[in-house]
């Protein structure tokens, strides 16, 4: 295939998406927030036949993790893991602050407000897991909160995802993006709360853990920055209801492991992290993003 082709392949693929994008939230506006959620459902429930290499993936995933399950339980939850994502999408474009207070409750936020008076600022390890985006707005509701997120081609997709979490009052720190660094810095000055998602395979400084099985590149920044700034580490996930109302579990402060050998401390506080976040998944399996290439690479 020609370079001019591919390019030309990849130019539609990107206007579409935004053009998807805008459709959806436009259509999003004008729905209540029940309705945009059964709504997202259906968008998930048909994304599963419409998106074969997705539907694969997953299915392939998840028969690779759960060996001893049968063929048609690992379809099962595979469709329920798209469903479940088509929820989320149309749920954070509708959610506001009076849905957070009914259809969010905490677990362990005591250790949150605890962790946030030490003053040290705080990170918030998590992963794709639930509704993640809903969890930040629900924890912005009461503390100051910044993300690390990786932007998102094209650019006007970013753009949107990044307005949405302003409006709930999440900060975006665009990784490799100028000043992300000194962002970095001023979360922990100003004793805020950085949120960190490190479940998944990308380009960025990491490890290889073990994930549910397998060694998997995973970002180590969650502990790089709890060593370096002394600041205490939470670990929370979200997981939704079969009534799609959410629950927020958090827990920590994590006991990190010291023993002088940054290198190595961080490699085992980041195989920990990745522990409680692959205990989490286990328990509603399809709640988490089984269509991502999480164990692309190798040692």
């Amino acid at each position: 295939m020609s370079s001019w082709t591919t390019r030309t392949r990849k130019g539609l693929s990107r206007r579409f998406l935004v053009l998807f994008t805008r459709c959806i939230s436009s259509c999003a506006r004008l729905l209540s927030y029940r309705v945009a959620v059964a709504s997202g459902g259906m968008l998930g429930y048909a994304a599963y036949y419409l998106l074969s290499r997705e539907r694969h993936r997953a299915i392939a995933h998840l028969s690779s993790v759960f060996p001893e399950r049968r063929a048609v339980w690992v379809r099962q939850i595979a469709h329920r893991t798209f469903i479940h994502l088509g929820k989320s999408l149309l749920e954070t474009m509708t959610v506001d602050p009076r849905r957070l207070r009914s259809d969010v409750t905490f677990r362990g936020s005591e250790h949150l407000d605890a962790a946030v008076v030490q003053g040290k600022g705080v990170v918030f390890v998590t992963g794709h897991i639930g509704n993640w985006e809903l969890m930040g707005h629900a924890v912005a509701a009461r503390h100051s909160l910044s993300v690390v997120a990786a932007p998102i081609e094209p650019e006007p997709v970013n753009d949107m995802i990044v307005g949405l979490r302003a409006r709930m009052g999440v900060r975006t720190i665009l990784r490799s993006r100028a000043g992300a660094a000194k962002e970095l810095i001023r979360v922990f000055r100003e004793n805020r709360i950085l949120g960190i998602l490190i479940d998944q395979d990308t380009d960025v400084e990491g490890a290889f853990v073990d994930f549910m099985g397998r060694p998997a590149w995973t970002p180590t920044a969650a502990a790089q920055m709890a060593i370096k700034f002394g600041a205490p580490v939470l670990f929370g996930y979200v997981q939704r209801g079969s009534d799609n109302r959410h629950t927020i579990t958090i827990e920590g402060p994590l006991e990190l492991i010291r023993t002088g050998n940054d290198a190595e401390d961080i490699r085992t506080n980041t195989a920990m992290f990745t522990k409680l976040i692959e205990t989490a998944i286990l328990q509603n399996p399809e709640q988490w993003v089984w269509m991502h290439r999480r164990w692309r690479r190798q040692p």
